[in-house]
């Protein structure tokens, strides 16, 4: 029979750490608890075997916050004693205080400086100066290799905050941009046929053409046409019947074109009104707007992000 020790727990000793047996296993294949058992001192030094993982309750733990509404807000005081003093209230502090509650660890709380960068406290959690950070920072791939992050709280975005132009660009033919040429170019193309038909239709027998010269039966016939296609109507009645269909025809044109022409019209009001001079981070690279023009507040995600957007500009 074979005995070979296995496995081995290292604890510390008091000229460092040991080895200490926990279990043999033997030839036949089983395991067994060694002839001369040794004591084994758990983390923490207790005797009892723990049943869970390690626990922050009684551990005091310097958490670093940095003022940003409305996350932590700083406020002065004055307290019983009459002395300002200092107060953190938003939800960090909400949420450290629910965090020591369930735990039990006991939080150091620190305020940063006011003038210190978001990459400052990071790098002040690898330099040792806290032993985490709870606040808005962003998780970025540069800011993971020195600091492990958790989940995130809330979601973070990118915003382009730029100054509102009321400069209005005059356009005399704005007014022809909701139909296209083709659809302007058919619409004139009824208009007139519409015209030639009822001056055809009524010229005998409507009072209103009659002892008329031939242009100004025509005349009054498009007139007619235009009127009924933009709903306004016009100063004579069809009196055959081919008049009343083309009256009908008419009618049923206007209601299409005026309910699609105030539709779009509306609509290219409306994103006109609404454009800005850049829509996104694209325009910024693009050029539309110089690089020296654009603000970034230091030390912050954005600016990461900014940079290495505009060096992938100047690479290709």
């Amino acid at each position: 029979m074979v005995l070979i020790t296995l496995q081995k727990k290292a604890q510390i000793a008091s000229n460092g750490l040991t080895l200490v047996s926990i279990l043999d296993y033997t030839d036949p294949g089983d395991w067994r608890v060694p002839a001369q058992e040794n004591v084994i001192i758990w983390p923490g030094n207790p005797w009892i075997k723990p049943t869970d993982r390690a626990v922050l309750k009684g551990t005091t733990l310097r958490i670093g916050v940095i003022e940003s509404v409305p996350f932590t807000i700083v406020q002065h005081v004055v307290n019983e004693s009459g002395y300002n003093t200092t107060e953190l209230i938003g939800y960090v502090p909400d949420l450290i205080e629910l965090l020591r509650v369930t735990t039990g660890f006991i939080p150091v709380i620190q305020l940063a400086s006011s003038n210190q960068t978001y990459a400052a406290l990071v790098q002040a959690i690898s330099n040792g100066d806290y032993d985490n950070v709870i606040g808005d920072v962003t998780v970025i791939s540069s800011r993971r290799e020195i600091v492990s992050f958790s989940i995130g709280i809330f979601d973070n975005s990118l915003s382009i905050i730029i100054l509102q132009s009321f400069n209005v660009d005059i356009d005399l033919l704005s007014f022809l941009k909701p139909f296209s040429r083709s659809l302007w170019l058919l619409v004139l193309i009824a208009f007139v046929y519409a015209g030639i038909l009822m001056c055809m239709f009524e010229r005998h027998d409507n009072e209103a053409l009659q002892n008329r010269s031939l242009v100004s039966q025509l005349s009054m016939s498009l007139w007619f046409s235009f009127g009924n296609m933009v709903g306004y109507g016009a100063d004579f009645h069809a009196n055959t019947a081919s008049g009343r269909l083309i009256t009908a025809g008419l009618f049923i044109l206007c209601l299409m074109l005026v309910a699609s022409y105030t539709a779009n019209l509306a609509s290219d009001l409306i994103i006109s009104k609404s454009q800005g001079t850049i829509s996104g981070i694209d325009d910024i690279k693009s050029g539309k707007i110089p690089f020296n023009r654009v603000g970034v507040r230091v030390g912050t995600a954005s600016e990461d992000y900014y940079l290495r957007e505009e060096i992938e500009i100047i690479i290709h």
